[in-house]
């Protein structure tokens, strides 16, 4: 076993990938104002996808894998693009931004549940306090602000689909872990986008090609766009470069910071309050991701 630790990996740039990721919850809504959860995702891939091979191949000059290792490559696009991107999507169109937000938080309870059964690594003392600490810091984002959870099939729709999301984007690190320690965190990412976009085509092609092309407003187009480049092309590269670096565990505990960025953003362009008991959760997220960065994670070697 050995310990990892954030030193040598500049906290910005994740911060930068929770900030996108946060506001996305916002606009992803004016995406879901002209598209589909399914052709939403589709477009966003057909672009992003030629994007990251392009970007591989210009930062790295290689872009072969061996054969063998394209099932696995295709088994993390299928899980972390096909059905992750897509359920996420459907959540932000059938739930509110404060409770997807708060379902996806959860994501981290489920990596370390995954990387622990898969063997990889474990929680510390101090991590586990501060996992259940960022946890209340998400009720109270939740629960103390305006938006009280709200009753009926609708919005509980749409929370369940948000906590599926959440249960499959935990997941989706520890699958992808094993290709993270044998190419760049670039290559993995390309890959399994190539290969998640290749089964989105075969789902989604179809609905793509009926969509009433003049009707969908500007604000749903730059929503594809902001998705394209920023959430998929800056975020995901990032993340996992960042677990690939320092772990999946310590990274994954960012995500709790993104309902924070969430309900701040749909503040500032919604108008939604802010109520004081939502600052106040915010601050006690940080301060538990504080906590687990602070931990000394147990990394399982091959």
């Amino acid at each position: 076993m050995r310990n990892r630790s954030t030193g040598d990996f500049p906290e910005w740039v994740i911060w930068g990938v929770v900030l996108v990721w946060g506001a996305n919850y916002v606009v992803g809504k004016w995406g879901m104002a002209g598209f589909d959860p399914l052709s939403f995702t589709v477009l966003r891939f057909v672009g992003a996808s030629p994007i990251l091979l392009l970007l591989l191949y210009a930062l790295e000059k290689n872009i072969r894998v061996e054969l063998k290792d394209c099932w696995s490559l295709a088994l993390i696009g299928l899980v972390g693009v096909t059905v992750y991107q897509t359920l996420f999507m459907a959540a932000v169109k059938y739930a509110t931004a404060t409770n997807a937000s708060l379902m996806l938080a959860v994501s981290p309870v489920f990596t370390a549940i995954f990387a622990w059964l898969a063997g990889q690594e474990r929680l510390g003392s101090q991590g586990r306090r501060g996992s259940a600490l960022s946890i209340v810091g998400v009720v109270f984002v939740l629960l103390f602000g305006t938006n009280k959870i709200a009753l009926g099939w609708e919005v509980l729709r749409g929370d369940l689909i948000a906590l599926l999301s959440s249960c499959i984007w935990g997941l989706y690190p520890v699958l992808a872990k094993r290709m993270l320690s044998k190419y760049s965190a670039l290559k993995t990412i390309t890959f399994s986008s190539l290969f998640g976009t290749v089964f989105l085509l075969l789902v989604g092609l179809k609905g793509v090609t009926e969509l009433s092309w003049s009707t969908i407003p500007l604000s749903a187009w730059g929503s594809v766009l902001f998705s394209t480049l920023l959430v998929t092309a800056y975020g995901l590269v990032v993340w996992y470069y960042a677990i690939s670096r320092i772990g999946v565990n310590r990274v994954m505990a960012y995500m709790y910071a993104v309902p924070a960025v969430a309900v701040i953003t749909a503040a500032m362009i919604l108008k939604e309050r802010i109520h004081l008991l939502q600052i106040v959760g915010a601050v006690i997220i940080f301060g538990g991701i504080r906590l687990i960065r602070k931990d000394k994670i147990s990394m399982i070697e091959d």
